[in-house]
């Protein structure tokens, strides 16, 4: 079974960069734009890894990753967060789900990477 992958990004580029990247290692991709929607999708898909962008309509990351570490079935499921604010790190250290931040533009090995490791692959 592969595994699923949650892309939370509103910049389409960007997702349509990372599934590529990511389904040719083999995942499962499942995307949404909004932060709204970003918790319904968890829920829905249990993905076993998400990518979160920390600038998102409606909710932002560090709302989500909040709800995420608050909620049961949610606070296991490891997050990667992704921002062109290298400074917006630093907010999400006390999170313990949050395995890794990669900073906008990409470097795609190293994303790759901290997701393969985030995904214990």
């Amino acid at each position: 079974m592969k595994k699923r992958v949650l892309i939370v990004e509103d910049e389409a580029s960007i997702v349509d960069l990372l599934t590529l990247v990511l389904a040719r290692e083999g995942y499962e991709i499942y995307s949404c734009q909004t932060g709204r929607d970003a918790i319904a999708m968890m829920k829905k898909v249990h993905p076993h890894l998400v990518i979160l962008d920390v600038m998102l309509p409606g909710l932002d990351g560090a709302s989500i990753i909040k709800i995420m570490h608050e909620d049961e079935t949610l606070s296991s499921i490891p997050v990667i967060i992704t921002s062109a604010l290298v400074e917006s790190e630093k907010l999400f250290l006390t999170y313990p789900q949050v395995k890794g931040f990669c900073s906008k533009p990409f470097v795609l090995m190293d994303f790759v990477a901290k997701a393969k490791k985030a995904l214990g692959d």
